[in-house]
């Protein structure tokens, strides 16, 4: 039976290069132009999304926000009332529960546990539940359970919950917004668009799912809402490429493998000439070509898989690496070690590198003679800068202050560490001193690092021509040199697999993705019945629930049988826990990563080919493809690339 078509919720697919962001201010604006009393509203799920979007819309009735900032806007007016404090207890009621008895010992529980106990006097779910009077977000990547604090996570899930339970609710968000635009859906939970889904389906509102499901490069969609996306309107197309030439954007299509997707060049870019056709380079030494490469394209964006080259390349390798290690910008957490160092702005949350950055500027100006601009950015900085030190009332106090920023500039320029760097800033009495000693303890490893690294990634941060493949969705370049490589940690990308699957099947995302979210599904029945994550399996978990195991492969190989994936990823390792059953050969049988890591690749290898306007060039070590070189050469010129072998 064919699900009824939605008409007032709309799916605006859009792949690389199809004006997406032009797409949706041109909707906002015209709506607002011929509906003026309207109000919009435009989800995106990053800050830096929603900035690019405010950009050239600033009107009445217009409100571009986060997911998570939205939400906590909408429903924290509702926190202290005590039916949804009663709905908090029954959500997160268990894990409370769970908490308190802490069975496992872990260390971190039994220290919270303590703290409360100290503070309360003793600890149990009534002392919770009492004191408890609202709830709040603590925007952050963990729950504070026993005070009420929700994090990123938790307010999406407790929001999806409040508007199931109070229907009123949800429908304020209608009665509020006539048109809303959900940007980068792909990104999304599945909670969060059927959140909006539920909202506007049978109202007078519209609502429209913008992005592309190739180009999703956070793991927060589990596939759960991909029986809704069929059922919604798909009149609004998106297929022309405005930045690619036609033998990128040829490629492009061969790519994506689905004509649903294929887009058409723009007549812009079909007069542009390119220096060579879309290239593989297949070579001994990455390292010594890309070398050779770049004298010629000195301009190229190089796309390396991880964060690490990226800053190791640019000279600022070890300062990412030590940023990278504090808790604080751990895997998870809103904030990353990359956001920080990729903010020369003063909205930079963190304190270290806000004040080096607001130095620099402070330098800048000095280096040329730009006092007025020194003054306003100490003023618009007063809890860096002690106000009293830098008055200039005679003639004098500038000759001094001249003096104080002519150290500071002869500081920042030699060779040392941060640490002694931020010494010599604390010296010249121009600094808040407890702005700089709070930059504490957690601190000291980075503070080690030589300052040149930071001056390097300040240059970089200036003209930036290095990126990673997952960091550069929406940019573009005229020349692209992508590296292929694999990473078997976050983010867990399996390139060479993905290419060999790639050569011997006729791959579409569509397969691949359709085939993982059932395979998924699979692990997860599995993960249930036996009530531990497969990764945790031990000789006696295994041998307890050894029958239902076997049984359960025995049930998977025979679904999957002729699928050309599952030949491709898990046979030969079901053929092996066939002949021998044991711990190690259940978890290479179960272990989701495995196409996982295929499917992350496959994005990547299509959004790092997109972003090149002109010139395109992939980097690929001839041994890891050289068991199937010849098909994948053949392959590889099939849809339109050009091999240097």
């Amino acid at each position: 039976m064919v699900a009824e078509l939605i008409n007032n919720i709309f799916l605006v697919n859009a792949p690389a290069g199809s004006g997406k962001t032009t797409k949706i201010k041109s909707m906002i604006i015209s709506h607002k132009v011929e509906f003026p009393e309207n109000n919009i509203l435009c989800i995106t799920y990053t800050k830096r999304a929603a900035e690019e979007l405010k950009k050239d819309i600033n009107s009445k009735g217009i409100y571009i926000s986060t997911i998570h900032s939205f939400l906590h806007s909408f429903v924290n007016i509702y926190f202290s009332k005590s039916e949804i404090v009663d709905l908090y207890f029954e959500v997160f009621g268990d894990l409370i529960r769970n908490d308190i008895v802490n069975e496992k010992q872990k260390e971190n529980i039994t220290a919270r546990n303590q703290r409360y106990i100290d503070k309360h006097g003793t600890l149990s779910f009534e002392v919770i539940k009492n004191n408890i009077k609202s709830i709040y977000y603590n925007e952050s990547a963990n729950d504070h359970l026993y005070k009420g604090g929700l994090s990123h996570d938790s307010l999406i899930l407790f929001s999806e919950k409040i508007f199931d339970k109070f229907p009123k609710i949800k429908k304020r968000i209608t009665q509020k917004y006539q048109r809303i635009f959900i940007d980068e859906y792909q990104d999304s939970a599945s909670s969060v668009l059927r959140m909006f889904y539920k909202a506007v389906i049978d109202t007078t509102s519209n609502l429209y799912f913008l992005g592309d499901k190739m180009q999703q490069i956070y793991k927060n969609y589990d596939g759960f809402f991909e029986d809704e996306l069929k059922t919604l309107n798909t009149e609004i197309k998106l297929d022309i490429n405005h930045r690619s030439i036609p033998d990128i954007v040829s490629v492009l299509n061969n790519i994506y493998n689905d004509e649903e997707f294929y887009q058409s060049p723009s007549s812009k870019n079909s007069a542009i000439i390119p220096a060579h056709p879309p290239r593989v380079i297949l070579c001994d030494n990455i390292h010594d070509r890309l070398e050779i490469e770049k004298s010629s394209y000195p301009d190229a964006l190089l796309l390396f898989l991880l964060n690490q080259q990226r800053f190791n390349s640019i000279g600022a390798g070890e300062l990412y690496s030590r940023l990278n290690r504090l808790e604080k910008y751990s895997y998870g957490k809103q904030l990353n070690a990359v956001n920080i160092l990729s903010d020369n702005t003063n909205e930079n949350s963190d304190s270290l590198f806000k004040l080096l950055f607001l130095v620099e500027k402070v330098l800048e100006h000095y280096k040329n003679s730009n006092l007025g601009s020194i003054i306003h950015n100490i003023k618009i900085n007063s809890k860096i800068f002690d106000l009293n030190m830098c008055k200039i009332t005679s003639h004098q106090h500038k000759v001094d202050f001249n003096i104080l920023l002519s150290q500071i500039y002869d500081s920042f320029h030699k060779e040392h560490s941060i640490h002694d760097f931020l010494i010599s800033l604390r010296k010249t009495n121009i600094f808040k001193t407890n702005y700089i000693d709070e930059i504490g303890d957690e601190y000291s490893e980075v503070l080690e690092v030589g300052l040149n690294e930071f001056k390097a990634l300040s240059n970089y941060l200036n003209n930036p021509k290095v990126s990673t493949q997952h960091g550069v969705k929406g940019e573009s370049h005229n020349s692209v040199f992508f590296i292929a490589e694999d990473s078997f940690k976050n983010p867990v990308v399996h390139m060479h697999k993905f290419l060999k699957l790639w050569t011997s099947t006729d791959l579409s995302l569509n397969s691949l993705e359709s085939f993982y979210y059932e395979y998924n599904e699979c692990v997860a029945d599995t993960v249930n019945h036996i009530g531990c994550k497969i990764s945790e399996l031990n000789r006696d978990s295994y041998d307890t629930h050894s029958t239902f195991l076997n049984d359960r492969i025995e049930q998977l190989n025979k679904r999957f049988e002729g699928n050309l994936i599952f030949k491709g990823l898990y046979e030969g390792h079901y053929n092996k826990y066939l002949l021998r059953p044991n711990v190690s050969n259940i978890k290479e049988c179960l272990k989701e990563s495995t196409v996982y890591g295929v499917l992350s690749a496959y994005r990547l290898f299509y959004v790092g080919c997109s972003r090149a306007k002109k010139n395109l060039t992939i980097f690929i070590k001839k041994a890891n493809v050289e068991e199937y070189s010849q098909n994948f050469i053949g392959k590889l010129e099939r849809i339109g690339f050009s091999v240097e072998d």
